[in-house]
């Protein structure tokens, strides 16, 4: 009973976080949707492209692994985003019959200005092409922002 009331006291002492991740934004969970969505269809941009530009180098399978951001929790001000993103190749050699594999992740952040919000961002890349759409306050686009990454 001491040990359960003490937990509680110092959880009520804990002050709540700066910083929350945006799909927890304006509170736990309610920015899931929102959010999901958007990465959603950036990662369907940047399928639609993939052959195009970046997967035509080093690795012919890049795929998109998370896109995330930090908002502060108070007033809603992105931080800063980033896209992960994995690619491979296998070959076979045969001599042996074994697979060779070579694998990587990368980090791209997104070219935000600070004091970006995350509302605005929103409203901002609400297109079919959110990849291609500048960014609030004369950011450049997320596009820009693989450029010298993958």
């Amino acid at each position: 009973m001491l040990l359960s009331l003490t937990a509680q006291i110092a959880a009520a002492a804990t002050p709540a976080p700066a910083f929350v991740d945006a799909v927890d934004w304006p509170a736990n969970g309610e920015g899931w949707e929102a959010f999901i969505d958007l990465e959603q269809r950036l990662d369907r941009d940047f399928d639609n492209i993939c052959g195009d530009t970046f997967c035509a180098g080093e690795f012919s399978d890049y795929q998109p692994l998370r896109f995330r951001c930090s908002v502060h929790r108070v007033t809603g001000v992105v931080r800063s985003c980033i896209w992960t993103f994995g690619a491979s190749e296998v070959s076979v050699d045969p001599r042996t019959g074994y697979l060779r594999s070579d694998s990587r992740v990368w980090r791209c952040t997104a070219p935000l200005k600070d004091g970006t919000r995350l509302d605005e961002m929103y409203r901002t890349l609400a297109v079919t092409n959110p990849l291609f759409e500048p960014l609030p306050g004369g950011a450049p686009p997320i596009y820009d922002g693989l450029i010298g990454c993958l």
